[in-house]
Parts: structure tokens; C-alpha cells; sequence
């Protein structure tokens, strides 16, 4: 496939999804510096991007595989009172029980590289994260709906990262907020999810853009020209076939390779309700999401996480020692060193019981999503546990 300046502008324009990177005439001649797909098979992040919204049939059959096992995310979840568990231990009886539709809010607060990362962060220039929550059903017009986040984390090599507490969506947007501000409201949201009976999937990926790939290209003139590094990116519902075709064309552009991913995971299913966990369309080994904060990291460094789990609290998205004294960013970078993570806060909320400050709008209906009739009860049929 080749790349021209016209095919990735007709691309792009047809999802309407990537204005932000067209603003600056210098990125024309970015795309045309390298305009010809390398030879040879497609790289371990082309097949990884094209794949990653396969249905449950392909799945199955393996159509939709980690592009690094070792960065598989491993996930905690954090209580205040209770500290850091792993996710899988959240028992069903422990989601809300409502016949609404789910109305979730994803909130991205930290993302800290762990030591062992930063030898292979300081060979790139760009790092970008992705996230994206999708319903497991559609109507009789539509696909499944998606939402979906991308966004640059960083433009500089490991040693001269910003400041860990300074790495939210504002900060790398170049926004200035408030010392009084709560840290947890500057995150990147992915707002307003509706989950049809409270049952989706999820992917968060962390990867890097090879130095040699189309994507570094477009990002240096981008980022250079606007000196905006977040978000890049923004579906707030988005047919699921149109998205799979923008992140095919994605992986292409970024081409990125096992070792340029920091965290990949496949599409995994979610439950928010306890009806969502009688769903007949999601796994009995869902994952389950109460409202709280989740800490996401590589399987590869799970070990060392495990060990220091009891000792470590979450303050404003980033893991601290229980007991430390020290200033906040050290804080922060002595809090399991070798450790690479992302932190994920998420509410669940009923959709009848949202604020009707905010519009929470069904992309499919184009209408606030409503409660069912009090009288529906969800189905008595039970998985195996």
C-alpha cells in the first residue's frame, strides 16, 4: 500500500478525525518525505491494529492476538480503605444492580515509565495512547458503537520526560488549570459511555512510533508547529466498521514492532451492572469495573508489582509508598521503580440517574438514553461461574 499525500488526507477526511494534524501546511511535506510503504510483511503493529476490532467469531479462531504477550496488562484495582487488589477478584455481587443502561466515565490520570522501559524510550521520540470502549451490540443500521481516545504522551526521549505529575491531558495539551483544581478532573475523558446493560469491551494501549515510521514524521511537524501533544484523536461514537478501517490505516502509519509497545491488550469484556454479568454476549471471565481507580501494567514487570502492592497507595493517579516523606515527584519515582503503569479512574452511573446538567447522548438513537420500564427484571439464567 502506498501512502500519498492525497491517499492519507482521504482517509482522514472521510472519519473527520484528524483535523488537528492537518491545521499546518509543513505536514504535507511530512507525508511526502515518505510516501511508500517499506517492503516486506506487515509489521507485529500493523497486524495488531488491523485485527484489534475483530469480532468474537475471529477471536476465538485467534484472529486477534497481542502484538508483545509480555506487555498483556495485568490490572489493580485501588480502595482507599482497602488498598490495591487485582481486578479478577471483584466478585459480582460487588457491581450495582440497576436496569438502566450504564452511563461510564474512563478517566486516563498518570502515566508513569518504570526504569526498565526507559532504555528503549530513549530510542523514540513519540509515544501515544490509546483507549476505547465499545458496545457489545448494535442495531439493524448500525454496528456496535465505539469511543474511542488517542493521544501523544510524550515528544522527547526518556531522560527528559516532564515532570510525572505534570504528564494529564491538559498539561500535555498546554492548558493551565488551577492549584486548587482537583488533579482528578484534568485527565483525558472518554465521557458519557453508554453500555447497553452495562456489558462492553475495552483495549488501553501504550505504544511508541518507530523513528523511521510515517507516523514520527507527521508528529514532529505537527507537535512542533501547533505545541500541541494531546489529544490527537477524539471518537465520542463512532460505528465500529468505520473505526476498524481508521485503525488499519493507523497501524500502517505507525508500523510499529513488538518492542514498541509498552502496554497493548486485546479487545476484553467488560461488565459495569450485574445484569451486564448475566449477559449472554460477554464472557463469564469478564472483567468487572466498579467506580474507583485501576492501575494498568505489563505482565512482563507483574512480579515486581505484586511484591510492593501492599505498601503502595494512589495519590492524585500515581502510586506512592504508604509511609513516604518525600517531596511529591520523588514520591512518585520511588514508588515500584522498575515498574511501568497507567492509571484509570471510572464511574458507573444508571443513565436515568445522570445529572441533567450533562447531555448524555445514544449515537445510535440521537437521544438521551433512557431507564427501562420498572417492571422488566434481567434474565434469571445464570452463567457458570
Amino acid at each position: 500500500m502506498s501512502f500519498s499525500r492525497r491517499s492519507f488526507l482521504c482517509e482522514s477526511a472521510a472519519l473527520g478525525a484528524v483535523g488537528s494534524l492537518l491545521a499546518h501546511p509543513h505536514l504535507a511535506e511530512a507525508i511526502d518525505i515518505n510516501s511508500l510503504r517499506p517492503p516486506g510483511p506487515p509489521t507485529a503493529g500493523e497486524t495488531y491494529w488491523q485485527n484489534l476490532y475483530a469480532g468474537s467469531a475471529e477471536r476465538a479462531r485467534g484472529g486477534s492476538k497481542s502484538a508483545n504477550p509480555d506487555r498483556d496488562p495485568r490490572i489493580a484495582q485501588y480502595d482507599d480503605k482497602a488498598g490495591l487488589r487485582w481486578a479478577q477478584d471483584i466478585k459480582p455481587t460487588e457491581l450495582p444492580s440497576f436496569n438502566d443502561d450504564a452511563v461510564i466515565t474512563l478517566e486516563l490520570t498518570g502515566f508513569r515509565p518504570g526504569s526498565l522501559d526507559k532504555s528503549q524510550l530513549a530510542k523514540v521520540r513519540f509515544a501515544q495512547l490509546h483507549l476505547s470502549c465499545q458496545r457489545v451490540t448494535g442495531s439493524e443500521f448500525l454496528g456496535p458503537i465505539v469511543w474511542a481516545a488517542l493521544a501523544t504522551l510524550f515528544a522527547n526521549k526518556a531522560s527528559l520526560l516532564p515532570s510525572e505529575q505534570d504528564l494529564t491531558w491538559s498539561a500535555l495539551a498546554g492548558n493551565s488549570t488551577s492549584q486548587t483544581q482537583p488533579k482528578m478532573s484534568n485527565g483525558p475523558q472518554l465521557t458519557h459511555v453508554v453500555l447497553n446493560q452495562g456489558a462492553g469491551h475495552m483495549s488501553i494501549n501504550v505504544t511508541t512510533a518507530p523513528t523511521n515510521s510515517l507516523l514520527d514524521r507527521i508528529l514532529g511537524v505537527t507537535i512542533q508547529a501547533t505545541k500541541i501533544m494531546s489529544p490527537l484523536l477524539g471518537f465520542p461514537g463512532i460505528a465500529l466498521p468505520a473505526l476498524q478501517n481508521f485503525y488499519t490505516f493507523y497501524g500502517l502509519l505507525e508500523s510499529s514492532r513488538p518492542e514498541n509497545f509498552l502496554l497493548n491488550s486485546e479487545q476484553q469484556d467488560v461488565v459495569v451492572t450485574q445484569q451486564g454479568a448475566d449477559s449472554s454476549l460477554i464472557s463469564a471471565n469478564a472483567l468487572k469495573l466498579v467506580s474507583g481507580t485501576y492501575v494498568l501494567v505489563p505482565e512482563a514487570q507483574e512480579n515486581d508489582f505484586e511484591k510492593a502492592m501492599s505498601d503502595l497507595v494512589v495519590q492524585n493517579g500515581y502510586l506512592v509508598e504508604r509511609d513516604s516523606k518525600a517531596a511529591p515527584d520523588q514520591r512518585i519515582a520511588e514508588a515500584v521503580p522498575t515498574v511501568s503503569y497507567v492509571s484509570l479512574n471510572v464511574k458507573v452511573q444508571p443513565a436515568s440517574a445522570f445529572p441533567a446538567t450533562d447531555t448524555v447522548t445514544d449515537p445510535m438513537l440521537d437521544s438521551a438514553p433512557a431507564a427501562k420500564p420498572s417492571s422488566s427484571t434481567p434474565s434469571s439464567a445464570k452463567k457458570p461461574n
